[in-house]
């Protein structure tokens, strides 16, 4: 590699990001291709990269291969594991290939490069073009997480957590999802503030759960958002909030968050944390039956046959709870096995009450 390709590829990376010279992706592109014509593996890798993406020139899957491959094939790691990500995925330019996917992300992982020993430890993982093997991925992603990546801890703490095989380690689940939370990634700090939230591993703490949520819920996690509601509305007195729970709930309810959506319907309708408003809680719990979340569905049906909220009708409190009922919802089940044996709102059938009861039995029992 000469100086001058050199000097040609830094001059295309300044006009790349606008550095000291107004940015101009045609620049750069003229540029790169001065230093590729070269063998420069880094604007190779450029010049695959603009033509992926389209900046500087027209998109072009083949000629984007193309310089990448070049690239790979002269050491370039990153180019390496780019060229292994486009076999994995398969597209236009690259067919699905997970030999190749294989042998281009081990090269570049075994030179340490993060991102490749993340995507290499995927794919013993799940057994794509390699027999499935959770202890290599283990080890790849162990790599990868101590050179600091948040998105490899966190997958590295979730499988810890989760456990492959049976085999769960809480210490070194609470260690990479720490690590990953204090870098500010929003899944690993929800699943930190529900290791504090249920006492897994750790030391119970509402206060911690609370601190770790709340992070969580401030990116627009919506499941730490239903999570820290809940926390708000029946955790430890030191915590409890439960105007703020609502407003939370309401945050992620107006996104489909169906859990949301049910929680958000019990504070309406039994004045948690605002004024009791059947209509609102209806509203909610409709939205979420719609989406066929069974205790939602469970809800309604109650609400149609006590004629709270909305005028009485059994035929359709009945066709609620049958919905909860067929998804397994116990309540539902012996609800519905109650209507038979005494009448209420159908014709009495004692068989189809059995039905139900025996029903109700065998989800609890699972």
């Amino acid at each position: 590699m000469t100086d001058l390709a050199q000097s040609h590829y830094h001059l295309g990376m300044n006009y790349f990001q606008g550095k000291g010279v107004e940015k101009s992706y045609s620049e750069a592109f003229k540029w790169f291709h001065l230093a590729a014509q070269q063998r420069h593996p880094k604007a190779l890798f450029m010049l695959g990269r603009m033509y992926e993406k389209g900046k500087g020139t027209a998109k072009n899957a083949d000629e984007a291969l193309r310089y990448y491959l070049e690239a790979a094939q002269l050491g370039y790691a990153r180019a390496q594991n780019q060229v292994g990500q486009l076999y994995v995925k398969g597209g236009p330019g690259a067919a699905v290939d997970y030999d190749q996917a294989m042998s281009w992300l081990r090269k570049a992982a075994q030179q340490g490069l993060s991102d490749a020993q993340y995507h290499l430890g995927l794919l013993y993982a799940r057994g794509k073009g390699v027999e499935k093997d959770p202890a290599e991925a283990r080890r790849w992603w162990s790599l990868a997480a101590e050179q600091g990546d948040p998105k490899v801890q966190f997958t590295l703490g979730h499988m810890y957590l989760v456990g492959q095989e049976g085999k769960k380690n809480f210490a070194k689940a609470r260690h990479w999802l720490r690590l990953a939370a204090d870098q500010g990634l929003a899944a690993a700090q929800y699943h930190l503030g529900m290791m504090y939230a249920r006492g897994t591993g750790v030391l119970q703490s509402d206060r911690e759960a609370r601190t770790w949520l709340q992070k969580a819920a401030c990116q627009n996690h919506f499941d730490a958002m239903y999570a820290l509601a809940r926390l708000l509305t029946a955790g430890s007195e030191e915590v409890r909030d439960q105007t703020t729970a609502v407003v939370l709930l309401k945050q992620a309810a107006t996104r489909g968050h169906e859990r949301a959506q049910v929680l958000l319907g019990q504070h309406y309708a039994k004045g948690i944390g605002t004024a009791v408003d059947l209509q609102l809680a209806y509203h909610w719990w409709c939205e979420a039956a719609r989406a066929g979340n069974a205790d939602a569905q469970y809800n309604l049906g109650v609400m149609y046959l006590n004629g709270k909220g909305v005028e009485q009708d059994a035929a359709t409190g009945k066709e609620w709870l049958t919905r909860a009922a067929d998804l397994g919802h116990t309540r539902a089940q012996y609800c519905l096995g109650v209507m038979y044996a005494t009448g209420k709102g159908v014709e009495q059938d004692l068989d189809e009450a059995l039905r139900w009861k025996e029903a109700a039995e065998f989800w609890e029992s699972i």
